[in-house]
């Protein structure tokens, strides 16, 4: 699965952020703990500073949308983050 979503993001899947793959991991965009599946649908690629920060410490949420752009929302949704294009196509 990381592999699948390695090429599928090629980098931090929050907004504005491009840090390889090597420097991130894979977060479930809804948690184990709720029932979050780990499928390929539900995991994100994400720097150590927007998992381990803006998300389990700031509250922040992130949506992955149908196009595979990914939306970031603050805690009290005054602030939403939007990546402007989808993901290039894997080679």
């Amino acid at each position: 699965l990381r592999r699948a979503v390695t090429t599928r993001d090629r980098h931090c899947a929050a907004p504005g952020c491009d840090q390889p793959p090597a420097a991130c991991q894979v977060h479930h965009i809804t948690p184990r703990s709720q029932g979050g599946a780990t499928t390929l649908t539900n995991l994100l690629l994400l720097c150590s500073f927007h998992h381990l920060i803006l998300i389990h410490r700031w509250g922040w949420t992130i949506t992955l949308n149908p196009d595979g752009t990914t939306t970031a929302t603050s805690p009290d949704n005054h602030r939403t983050l939007h990546s402007h294009s989808p993901p290039a196509s894997a080679a």
